[in-house]
């Protein structure tokens, strides 16, 4: 018998009524799906479709993490993060890792090692992250966003883990990547 996610998907796949684009920005995208219902009526679903981004975990020569801290505008709050960007059209995630670190915190990685990745919000948003290990860092800055205002900060991973705790790191792709090298770490040697 066949799983009910699979039967959803190729009902969903079969059932497009339509697809209009309601919204189209210099990075987002807004969509407005109606998929025919199972038995019958019609169901709605915005969709923003993204480019998607890279996240990196960059570990210096002590093993401490190298964090940014910026205002977000749609939070309202200064946060603390690790480095990420946006892809650029037909851009590689590593070449985007390696420029958005040089932008942000002033570094290149000489060892640049994928490790996996992840949707931020797959209920409403196509947006993938594409998590990435930076070691061995060697200064190496280029100019970043003229909207970006960045302070880097450098953590051991305890300090890290223990701000994760406490609520003071909130944004969830460094959650993410942290806890994903907690979980890796030692096998990176």
């Amino acid at each position: 018998m066949e799983s009910q996610s699979k039967l959803q998907q190729k009902h969903e796949e079969n059932s497009l009524i339509s697809s209009e684009v309601i919204y189209k920005g210099s990075l987002l995208t807004v969509r407005s799906d109606k998929i025919k219902g199972y038995v019958d009526g019609i169901h709605h679903y915005d969709i923003v479709e993204h480019p998607g981004a890279v996240v990196m975990i960059p570990i210096d020569q002590n093993g401490d993490l190298h964090l940014v801290k910026q205002y977000r505008r749609a939070s309202k709050k200064i946060l603390l993060e690790l480095p990420a960007g946006t892809l650029e059209k037909n851009e590689e995630p590593i070449y985007c890792a390696q420029r958005e670190l040089q932008e942000e915190i002033g570094y290149i990685a000489k060892k640049m090692t994928p490790i996996g990745g992840f949707f931020t919000a797959p209920g409403f948003c196509d947006e993938y992250l594409h998590l990435f290990l930076a070691e061995e860092l060697e200064e190496s800055s280029l100019k970043g966003d003229d909207s970006e205002m960045i302070d880097c900060v450098t953590l051991t991973l305890n300090e890290a883990l223990s701000l994760i705790e406490e609520g003071e790191i909130v944004d969830a792709k460094t959650i993410c990547g942290i806890y994903r090298y907690l979980r890796i770490k030692d096998t990176c040697k």
